[in-house]
């Protein structure tokens, strides 16, 4: 069982990797062309509209995740009977959801022109333009809850590859489309044909490979199970509704004080941005389940040493591509789409900040959560968001993009950047959780320095050129490491680290042979 279950995990992680790079690589070629024929004021009101619908999506409350939770013992089990009658929950409550964030949805349609600093010089009604971008996220409800058996079933590799299968027909299709007509309508309709499309394939095939949900319920749960399942979906839904205002109301608010146009301009950012965040969370998140094994133990300072190898590794990754990203993205950027689409570089620290801020939570975020504690912090989410959206509506008068910027980065510092070691080390180690700012000091530091060292390299090297670029970059990778190992070869952490690659890389020799 236990092999079964390893080979599931590199089938997942191997896979999930490979589609996202394609996923990546057919996005910059989407977002070249559109760019290209469309233009700014169309990439902001694209931005803004997936933005708005992104925080409706709050509806869902994480009903998927507390299902799918709630699948897991069933599955092992094969109690077809329960699975079909979790199933039935699931897709009585995505109906709703989705007809919750239609109505409201359109509730907001009058409102649009006051999240619209300059109205956008374009001909489409854009009303109708949010219109289908609403419907787009309303249908997408109607069969994506039986996606969720191919992840309690540990297949969702089976959602990566049909979801990349139908993104590039769609993107084929769009980039076609717009080649001929210059039509930014039909570009949507498409991505409605495309979103309706693939749920429903999915729908399909998961009837055709677990035929027993097409039958007559026969089961219902009881009341105590339903009561469990949902009070699991609200204290989800607290850290749900944290994540999405944070990372969605941004992009209103920079559209309704500074306009589409920098709305434009930051989402290609936010682009390459995404890009780095969703590579690192697929690897990253494969360890989680190792984890969680590590955690139902008692053994505190097991515990409490691994969690400082986590985090020094995490520091490692997120200083190496703070360093990276600050040092490439406007040179990328001039060389993809040309020097107007491109933000200055103090602009640019403030993203690349708040990215590290962000990504150096990972190692507190995964103890937390697989320690279970989830009620002791769930309101710190709530005041991020709440902290986060006051502080922006200051400091974007005063400091326009940069101030929204800094208002988040603020806002995560002063919340769950406190609060999730802090539960960590006080509930979990049962320890001060000064130790662990201490560490989070130190690697800032060393992060900083490196970071003002490495600044003269893409000077002195780039000349312009894709060749210059990756030269440059490729030199700049090896000497920031090869700094950051200098300074903490000697360390326990670091030692862990090499060591546990050692093994990784030993081990598939051993697998080949």
């Amino acid at each position: 069982m236990s092999q079964t279950k390893t080979e599931y995990v590199v089938k997942n992680l191997m896979i999930g990797s490979i589609t996202q790079v394609i996923f990546l690589l057919l996005s910059f070629v989407n977002r070249t062309i559109f760019i290209y024929y469309l233009g700014k004021e169309y990439l902001g009101l694209d931005a803004l509209f997936t933005n708005i619908l992104t925080v409706l999506s709050f509806a869902e409350l994480g009903i998927g995740n507390a299902i799918i939770f709630s699948l897991y013992k069933s599955m092992v089990d094969q109690n077809k009977t329960r699975i079909k009658a979790i199933m039935e929950l699931y897709a009585k409550a995505y109906r709703t959801i989705g007809l919750v964030v239609f109505l409201v949805g359109m509730l907001i349609m009058p409102f649009l022109k006051y999240l619209i600093k300059d109205q956008p010089n374009i001909p489409e009604n854009i009303h109708f333009i949010y219109f289908l971008f609403l419907l787009n996220t309303s249908i997408s409800y109607l069969f994506s809850y039986k996606k969720a058996i191919f992840s309690a079933d540990q297949k969702e590799y089976v959602i990566n590859v049909c979801q990349q299968i139908f993104f590039f027909l769609q993107s084929a299709a769009q980039l076609i489309y717009l080649y001929f007509t210059r039509d930014y309508i039909g570009f949507v309709i498409i991505q409605v044909i495309g979103t309706f499309s693939l749920n429903l394939f999915l729908a399909a095939y998961a009837n055709r490979k677990y035929r027993f949900l097409t039958g007559k319920t026969i089961q219902k749960l009881e009341k105590s199970e339903t009561r469990t399942i949902f009070q699991n979906v609200k204290a989800l839904a607290m850290y749900k509704f944290g994540s999405i205002i944070i990372n969605s109301t941004d992009s209103v608010i920079i559209s309704a004080f500074l306009g589409l146009s920098v709305v434009g301009i930051y989402s290609n950012y936010l682009l390459i941005i995404s890009a780095a965040v969703t590579v690192l969370s697929r690897a990253l998140s494969s360890i989680t389940g190792s984890v969680g094994h590590l955690n139902a133990s008692t053994d505190k300072d097991r515990k409490e040493k691994v969690f400082k190898q986590l985090f020094f590794m995490v520091s490692w990754i997120y200083f190496l591509c703070g360093i990276m990203l600050y040092n490439v993205i406007n040179p990328f950027i001039s060389l993809w789409i040309g020097d107007s689409y491109l933000l200055g570089k103090g602009t640019l620290l403030v993203i690349i900040i708040s990215f590290y801020v962000n990504g150096m939570q990972f190692a507190a975020y995964t103890y937390r959560t697989t320690m279970g504690l989830f009620r002791q912090g769930r309101f710190v989410p709530i005041a991020m968001a709440i902290l986060n959206i006051i502080l922006s509506l200051i400091f974007v008068q005063y400091w326009g993009l940069v101030g929204v910027l800094v208002a988040t980065i603020i806002a995560r510092l002063l919340t769950t950047t406190l609060v999730d070691p802090y539960l960590v080390y006080r509930l979990g180690f049962e320890k001060s959780v000064w130790d662990y700012f201490k560490m989070y000091g130190i690697y800032v530091v060393i992060t900083a320095v490196i970071f003002v060292v490495s600044l003269p390299v893409m000077d002195l090297i780039y000349r312009g050129s894709w060749f210059s670029f990756i030269l440059a970059a490729v030199i700049l990778f090896f000497l920031i490491n090869l700094l950051y190992v200098l300074i903490f070869y000697r360390t326990k952490e670091c030692q862990a680290v090499i060591m546990r690659i050692r093994n990784m890389i030993s081990g598939r020799k051993r697998i080949k042979q």
